[in-house]
């Protein structure tokens, strides 16, 4: 146990309990964010002339030695206690005994937490913006490619490969949105609250949340450490990148199968089988497929701990932060991955050509019927119903078919029009350009949607870029101020 803790109320922890109590494993993540909220919160003691001039400037000193060196030893309950020993044995006692004046670990702890998960959830929006350009770059080289649309994975209509790529890369563009949203509420700043109820210094907490580069405050200071709904709703958002991002490699492991064929995936992302030298196994899909299940499962763990814990801090929250920093690295390295080989994707050239994908025109049948033979769509449907019957009963595709089989496949009298419609629509490229609906398929509605997902991108990528420059701002003028103390 920590030298700065003992002689008071208890005597000494066992060390087994400290060893088991102990975070100092995963605070180093927090670590440098820790060191600089005890330099604004000093900064803050000295304007509420809590401390002189002359020993904010010995701990400044301490804790600027600090920011780039922080050690560790075993023995300890937290990175706090080691700052603050540290910079005990480096100004005296009589001045680092100042140090945790007006703070908690507290406040100190989820107010660390927070500067570290902003700037996670800022590389995370990045990783998305680059997955999304990915997929813009590609789906434009794709406007015209016949792709099959799936429904209970069956083949269901035809659409083309960049309007497959533009549903991805539109559930990433919500993804994103969530993720600067959550941005928001994650950068409000704890700092002051103490250990539940602020100081009878003071403080100016104001001044604390703009030198770590927050925008406002957890106001209610039971509530600033109290609650980590700000950790649940990261994790709830990351758990659903990682569900966009398993449905992604689901897809993507499907169509690239050897008896599917529609992509083929670059070399550079498979490997091969030990024993069957034929195979070409699409293993760093799988693999996301696989850890984006831990991300989802550490939001249910995390929602779990907090499950009616009693109001103010509990040490139960120590276990919910290692689970945001493992569905953060998941996730990043996830995005790295998916946005290296989207590039390298090829669409099987003779995709639109295969005979089983005609049947996929048979809703555009119907469609022609009803509006060249006047016929309620619900006729159209049995008959086309009942001819695709009869073509796979002879082992025949549609576009084999004379206009007699036609009639008497649909059991109706057919016009030149509506059989020189029908042909048409049989082939696939020629389909998705009868397509009218805003956002479907036709190219004309994939083009525009590129263009106005272009847009939103820029529109993200601003937003993105000025929070990183409010944020390195905010912590240049930190540097600025504890200069001149």
């Amino acid at each position: 146990m920590s030298s700065v803790l003992r002689g008071g109320r208890l005597g000494a922890t066992r060390s087994e309990v400290v060893k088991f109590i102990s975070s100092l494993y995963d605070d180093k993540r927090i670590a440098h964010a820790t060191v600089l909220v005890n330099e604004a919160h000093v900064i803050a003691l000295t304007k509420a002339r809590a401390i002189s001039k002359s020993d904010a400037r010995r701990l400044l000193r301490a804790l600027r030695e600090l920011e780039n060196r922080i050690p560790s030893r075993e023995g300890v309950e937290d990175i706090h206690v080691i700052i603050e020993e540290y910079v005990t044995k480096h100004a005296g006692r009589d001045v680092g005994g100042r140090l945790h004046l007006a703070k908690s670990r507290n406040d100190q702890v989820v107010t660390a937490v927070r500067m570290v998960l902003r700037d996670e959830l800022l590389d995370i929006s990045n990783l998305l913006l680059a997955l999304e350009n990915t997929l813009l770059r590609l789906a434009r080289k794709h406007l015209r490619s016949a792709f099959p649309g799936y429904t209970h994975l069956q083949p269901a209509q035809p659409i083309s490969f960049a309007h497959y790529l533009l549903a991805i890369g539109d559930s990433f563009l919500r993804d994103n949105q969530r993720v600067l949203q959550t941005y928001r509420r994650v950068n409000k700043s704890p700092m002051g609250a103490g250990a539940l109820a602020g100081s009878s210094f003071n403080l100016d907490r104001t001044l604390e949340a703009a030198l770590l580069g927050f925008k406002g405050l957890i106001e209610n200071t039971l509530d600033a450490v109290g609650s980590r709904d700000f950790a649940l709703e990261a994790l709830n958002v990351l758990s659903i990148i990682a569900l966009d991002l398993s449905r992604v490699a689901q897809d993507l492991i499907f169509y690239s199968a050897a008896d599917v064929g529609i992509l083929n995936i670059p070399d550079g992302f498979t490997s091969t089988s030990s024993i069957m030298p034929q195979k070409k196994n699409p293993d760093p899909l799988e693999i996301i497929r696989a850890r984006s299940a831990k991300v989802v499962g550490n939001s249910a763990a995390a929602a779990t701990m907090v499950h009616a814990l009693p109001s103010g801090y509990n040490l139960d929250f120590q276990e919910v932060t290692p689970l945001v920093w493992h569905s953060a690295d998941t996730l990043k390295s996830c995005l790295r991955i998916l946005a290296q080989l989207i590039p390298g994707l090829k669409l099987d050239e003779v995709t639109a050509q295969r005979d089983y994908l005609q049947y996929t025109a048979a809703t555009e049948i119907a469609n022609i019927l009803v509006r060249d033979e006047n016929i309620p769509f619900r006729t159209a449907h049995r008959s086309v119903g009942h001819a695709v019957k009869m073509t796979l009963k002879q082992k025949k595709t549609l576009s084999e078919w004379t206009r007699a089989e036609w009639e008497r496949g649909l059991g109706l009298k057919l016009s030149k029009k509506t059989l020189a419609s029908m042909t048409k629509t049989l082939d696939l490229v020629t389909h998705i350009g009868y397509y009218r609906t805003k956002g479907s398929p036709n190219p004309k509605q994939t083009a525009a949607m590129i263009l106005s997902r272009t847009r939103q991108v820029r529109l993200l990528s601003a937003e993105n870029t000025a929070a990183h420059r409010k944020l390195k701002n905010s912590l240049t003028n930190l540097g600025a101020v504890t200069r001149r103390i």
